[in-house]
């Protein structure tokens, strides 16, 4: 999946001014900082983090609680894996350094 922008402004239709935000929007989106002054860029951001979380157009058909719920479960569920690896690697580092002399 790839991040989506927004569609393009027609200059005609919608003004220069809005084409202007456009690229700028795009430009920012390599941006360090760039959500915090790019509207456009924080709205097409959430969008395509609500696609990520609970699949394409969710920020449309969920509720905000839904969504957050649903980040704080992905963030719960991935600490857990991170721990468990943690505990993997210190017992294959442990049976590495301090073999047990009956099975050896």
């Amino acid at each position: 999946m790839t991040f989506q922008f927004g569609p393009i402004p027609d200059p005609d239709k919608d003004g220069i001014m809005e084409v202007h935000h456009y690229r700028r929007a795009v430009d920012d989106y390599d941006r360090d900082g760039a959500l915090m002054d790019s509207p456009m860029l924080k709205h097409w951001f959430v969008i395509n983090v609500c696609d990520v979380i609970l699949g394409e157009d969710a920020m449309y058909e969920r509720s905000p609680r839904d969504l957050f719920e649903k980040l704080q479960e992905i963030s719960t569920s991935h600490q857990e894996y991170i721990d468990l690896m943690d505990i993997k690697d210190a017992q294959e580092a442990d049976e590495l350094f301090n073999p047990n002399p009956l099975t050896a």
